[in-house]
């Protein structure tokens, strides 16, 4: 706390009048940061209706986020205290946007658009593990990224899925069909073995 007051050219006092700790302040400086960015993308999908044109909007808007933010985003991943996190406004913050993904889902089902037996919440856990494991290899260490490509490509992937359609099973036919023949067959056997 005493640095954060020096950095920001107040009293050590000064800062622990409007917080408690270091923790309070973490949280309200990534509440700020992500305020608006959660806002803006609420609304953004509000105009959407594709299920996968929702998530590739989420996806290009959190890979683009870490890209212009990687230090908020380490905040985020190793300085929350998490055991204090749940009630937070930040906590608030990000359930919001999570849920963007959960009622995607859950729109596209209801909507017949999406098998009935999809797990919305598995979706979510999915898709934003996916993407932070993205940016822990390209941003967060400063490699370049397409951001468009690489979400449309991951999108696609988690909802594709990845093994092959299955091959059409082979005709079988009509059984009764198929006696029918062997029966004519063996007519005509008879008749030849006579003559």
């Amino acid at each position: 706390m005493a640095k954060i007051a020096k950095l920001a050219g107040v009293s050590e006092a000064t800062v622990y009048k409007y917080y408690d700790n270091k923790q309070e302040l973490v949280n309200q400086v990534l509440t700020d940061w992500a305020s608006p960015f959660v806002e803006r993308l609420t609304g953004e999908l509000q105009h959407i209706a594709d299920l996968r044109t929702q998530l590739t909007l989420i996806a290009v808007r959190f890979l683009r986020s870490m890209e212009e933010t990687p230090k908020l985003h380490r905040v985020f991943y190793q300085e929350l205290r998490w055991a204090d996190y749940r009630g937070t406004t930040l906590h608030a913050q990000n359930h919001i946007f999570a849920q963007t993904v959960v009622d995607a889902v859950k729109r596209a089902k209801a909507e017949g658009r999406a098998r009935a037996d999809v797990d919305p919440v598995m979706i979510r856990d999915m898709l934003f593990g996916g993407l932070e494991h993205i940016a822990m290899r390209t941003s967060f260490i400063g490699r370049p990224l397409d951001i468009d490509a690489e979400a449309t490509r991951f999108v696609d992937v988690l909802l594709g899925g990845v093994l092959m359609a299955p091959a059409a099973p082979a005709q079988i036919p009509d059984v009764d069909r198929l006696a029918g023949l062997v029966d004519r067959m063996e007519t005509l056997l008879d008749a030849r073995t006579k003559d």
